[in-house]
């Protein structure tokens, strides 16, 4: 069997996308409400706009419109098809697939056109609604999918991925297989307004995003949140939003921004490593945050590293593993140009100060998360290799 992919295309009054992009292509649906709509397969519910358009006539097009209004998304698809196949018994029949995503599970949907051989065949959730209607050059779809039924939906979702296919399969009437897809992100409004009010504030431009990451973060609610990091700021969106500010002079400062999985039950915590200069020297933070109620709780401010006049002192850092959990474990390294007796500095007030490789107390620091606070276990020194 022969196979052929179509390439995607969007309508006239939209850009024309780069056929070697591998992200899907974001697309904004209309604010409708989706309970006024009958799902009947008829589109005399949708107004003439068409978000998306992909496939080449004759093998088949298909236009689709979408609306969201906050509790469902719903998909109006109009297939043009020369020949819609379905058969009396078992064989190549056309057919569209639908599937939905919010990070979690999807929602899939397997769509059979009815016609004068066999009936509308549409396999789908209970709880989401389906239909066709036979029309004159072609058929015509219409679905709507609760948000309720999306794995991982959050108040912090900022897009759905959709995936069309449509099977047009004419082998038999002697011609070919033809499968024509669309790759999409709905972007949903409400989350993309919200985070450009996030961008706004903070004066951020949406170039200066170095992380936009959904995960597993605050115990206090259900699903995962998004962290958005960019410049000096750190924020976190979930119906609203929440930032801090990171004590760096310039975004360069700001070496890294990662979620480490040191909670329970695969709960991520924020971290950022920020580079602060003075008196003739610099120091590095390792900075750590959860996220409680919507908002970013202050862990540990660490120091990792000091340098001054080509003298260092660093420490390593790890995540391990334990019985109980995870744990953060920073170790010192040995110094490069100090030794005890040329150290005089005294430790740091506002944070956990460097750990010293000559401290003949303890060999480092565990740090282990809580709840909303972080534990300290000193760690035994190394003994010394005979």
């Amino acid at each position: 069997m022969r196979w052929i992919v179509l390439a995607a295309v969007l309508s006239t009054d939209l850009a024309v996308p780069d056929l070697a992009r591998a992200e899907p292509t974001p697309i904004r649906c209309e604010e409708v409400a989706t309970a006024d709509l009958s799902i009947d397969g008829l589109l005399d519910d949708w107004g003439k706009k068409v978000l998306f358009r992909a496939g080449t006539a004759p093998d088949g097009i298909i236009s689709l419109r979408c609306g969201w209004d906050g509790t469902a998304l719903a998909l109006a698809l109009d297939v043009a098809d020369d020949r819609v196949v379905r058969l009396h018994s078992k064989g190549h029949e056309d057919h569209v697939t639908i599937t939905v995503g919010a990070g979690g599970k999807p929602v899939n949907l397997d769509l059979f056109p009815g016609n004068a051989l066999a009936k509308a065949r549409i396999v789908k959730p209970a709880k989401v609604a389906a239909a066709d209607s036979l029309q004159a050059k072609g058929f015509s779809l219409e679905a709507r999918i609760p948000a309720a039924q999306l794995a991982g939906f959050t108040a912090s979702t900022p897009a759905l991925d959709l995936r069309i296919v449509f099977v047009d399969s004419d082998k038999a009437a002697g011609g070919d297989t033809t499968e024509i897809v669309i790759d999409a992100a709905i972007e949903l409004g409400d989350r993309k307004d919200l985070l450009d009010d996030f961008l706004r504030s903070v004066r951020l431009k949406r170039s200066d995003v170095k992380l936009d990451k959904l995960d597993n973060l605050d115990p206090d609610r259900r699903g995962n949140e998004r962290i958005v990091a960019g410049g000096t700021v750190i924020g976190v969106l979930t119906d609203q939003f929440a930032f801090v500010s990171l004590p760096a002079a310039k975004p360069s400062d700001v070496k890294k921004v990662e979620l480490l999985p040191l909670g329970a039950k695969n709960l991520k915590i924020v971290s950022a490593i920020v580079r602060q200069a003075g008196n003739g020297g610099s120091r590095d933070l390792l900075m750590l945050w959860t996220v409680w109620s919507g908002q970013l709780q202050p862990l540990a401010q660490i120091e990792i590293r000091k340098e001054q006049a080509g003298k260092i002192l660093e420490t390593s850092w790890k995540l391990v593993k334990g019985k109980k959990g995870s744990e953060l474990r920073i170790e010192p390294k040995p110094a490069v140009g100090w030794t005890a007796e040329t150290w005089n500095e005294m430790p740091a007030d506002d944070s956990d100060p460097i750990l010293l490789p000559w401290d003949t107390a303890k060999g480092g620091v565990a740090y282990s998360l809580k709840g909303a606070e972080v534990t300290r276990r000193d760690l035994p020194v190394p003994k010394k290799k005979r």
